[in-house]
């Protein structure tokens, strides 16, 4: 019984348990978050320009995403009474929300280092924005597998 409140495996578990298929997929949020937000740094910066935002304050920006995500996710569809949209219509627990947010971030972290270990070094965007969306593609389909494992 603890391994299932840990680990959603059937669909009576998913929003309730620490990590369930949906989980994955805030790491690939996390991913694109920072590298959407990251823009703001690596355009100037690669023109030789001051960048607008530095990397710290890029994965801040996208951990704040996190959060308002989480909120409208849980909160905002439902007093909005779109609750039927969300899978099994329920709001997640508090230890669902908080992996959550700490997948986002684990996936942004990502980003961040292999920003720094690509784009610092030799200053060329397109090594970092390629690899970038790869990753979030190969992220994309872990989640599409889980996803199929856990509702059949």
């Amino acid at each position: 019984m603890l391994f299932n409140e840990i680990i959603a495996t059937t669909r009576e578990e998913v929003c309730i348990s620490w990590f369930d298929f949906y989980s994955i997929g805030h790491i690939c949020f996390g991913i694109g978050a920072f590298l959407l937000i990251s823009l703001f740094y690596t355009i100037p910066k690669a023109k030789g320009k001051v960048p607008l935002f530095s990397l710290m304050l890029v994965f801040i920006l996208s951990m704040i995403t996190f959060v308002v995500w989480e909120v409208i996710e849980n909160y905002v569809v439902f007093w909005l009474g779109l609750g039927h949209l969300k899978f099994e219509g329920r709001v997640d627990s508090l230890q669902n929300m908080t992996t959550d947010i700490f997948l986002g971030a684990l996936g942004g972290l990502g980003a961040w280092i292999f920003a720094y270990m690509t784009f610092e070094k030799d200053k060329k965007i397109w090594p970092y924005y390629t690899s970038g969306i790869i990753s979030l593609c190969l992220w994309l389909g872990v989640f599409i597998i889980l996803r199929y494992l856990t509702i059949t």
